[in-house]
């Protein structure tokens, strides 16, 4: 969830809070002053958090949690120590009855108040209105006002915008949603506008926003004059084929065919979670000017023979055909290498990438899921290009990067 200003809000939910939580150490890394205890601490509570919200529990993840707990302890009486902070308050306490509670209640989503909260301000609001004697009456039928004058006033500025030649939806827009929707029910699972076939409806993945297609020397020659980071796109493409298809016999003449390939803008990647072992999707995003917001280049998590935990900036999607008809499906990505640059205010389970300025290729068939990277602020001036992994964007990612060097909890 982005958040704007999140010291300015009049008014936030408890998830909120959550959200602001997630990044905070994320931002404060390279503000607060070296070894300040508040990281550390701030780290244990959120590491405890995301443990307490899983929506499944084994006795490991208890035993887990429970270090959490011992190392959040400590960080507190180190935060005390420092700045005579009193940790006397009543939320403290839910530490000690905890892990009782889920062994006695199960997990502790069921019983979370979260996911109501965001009612609670436009409720007060229309209680403030009535006259406090058969309320909820009252309430319901103010509600049902203002949410009919809401829709009236929607569709009025959108007619005002298609008046005003404002509020055309183009074709790649509502591609985008048409595919959006058509991967979350689960039917049709095909792009109609994709113009080369996937090689198996049975992917975990599918492909969509289709761009362009053509032969790959001819993408080359429309790219390479505005962004040298496709040039010589062709070669490096068919090189990589080559080791992907394992057929050194048939180099030469695959080297002088031209095969087709198509240009895609989105990914939909479907992975099982680590949290509660059901189907989880990210939708991944590489446009050079989304929604006519600027560029947009998510980063993905992809399995690697040479480190538990690697990941990549996605830049392209390509399907080629080959001349033998066969489909692959590529993804063109700016490589993260792990660095071994600290923070100043380093925290455990700390993992800091440093991206590569060249391009390479990767199978689609490699990528695990979506990842969230956050720039280093401010950034060294050796390393401009560093980025934190956040680890804490759900359950799944949190139990995949704390088990990725030693094994922790299943």
């Amino acid at each position: 969830k982005h958040i704007d200003e999140p010291l300015t809000k009049d008014f936030t939910d408890g998830q909120t809070h959550f959200d602001i939580l997630k990044c905070m150490i994320f931002v404060l890394a390279e503000v607060l002053p070296a070894k300040c205890p508040l990281i550390p601490c701030l780290r244990a509570l959120l590491q405890f958090r995301m443990m307490t919200g899983l929506r499944a529990m084994t006795e490991s993840r208890l035993t887990a949690t429970d270090g959490f707990i011992k190392r959040y302890e400590k960080c507190c009486q180190k935060v005390s120590e420092s700045y005579d902070k009193n940790f006397a308050f009543p939320k403290q306490h839910f530490l000690v009855h905890a892990l009782d509670d889920v062994r006695a209640k199960g997990v502790l989503r069921n019983a979370t108040t979260r996911t109501g909260e965001g009612v609670h301000q436009e409720v007060a609001q229309h209680y403030m209105q009535t006259n406090s004697r058969e309320a909820e009456a009252q309430i319901a039928h103010r509600d049902e006002e203002q949410e009919a004058v809401a829709r009236t006033r929607m569709v009025v500025d959108d007619f005002l915008k298609v008046m005003r030649n404002e509020g055309m939806v183009s074709d790649d827009d509502a591609g985008l949603h048409q595919e959006a929707q058509q991967f979350r029910d689960g039917v049709g699972r095909r792009i109609p506008r994709s113009k080369i076939s996937p090689g198996s409806p049975a992917n975990d993945w599918i492909l969509g926003s289709a761009l362009r297609s053509g032969d790959s020397r001819s993408y080359e020659d429309l790219h390479a004059r505005d962004d040298p980071l496709f040039r010589d796109f062709d070669p490096r493409l068919r090189d990589f084929l080559l080791q992907v298809i394992q057929v050194s016999v048939l180099r030469d003449s695959f080297q002088l065919k031209n095969f087709q390939i198509e240009i895609f803008r989105c990914l939909y990647i479907s992975y099982q979670s680590r949290d509660d072992w059901k189907a989880g999707e990210d939708i991944l995003r590489c446009n050079a000017n989304w929604y006519r917001r600027g560029p947009r280049y998510d980063c993905l998590l992809f399995n690697s023979a040479d480190a538990s935990l690697a990941c990549a900036r996605l830049r392209s999607l390509i399907r080629c055909k080959l001349p033998s008809g066969r489909i692959v499906d590529v993804a063109m990505v700016n490589s993260m290498r792990r660095s071994t640059w600290r923070s100043r205010n380093h925290w455990d389970g700390s993992v800091v990438f440093d991206e590569d300025k060249g391009l390479a290729f990767l199978l689609i068939d490699h990528v695990i899921r979506g990842a969230l990277l956050a720039p280093v602020n401010p950034p060294p001036a050796s390393k401009p290009r560093l980025h934190f992994l956040v680890d804490v964007v759900d359950g799944d990612m949190f139990l995949r990067c704390l088990n990725a060097d030693t094994h922790v909890c299943y």
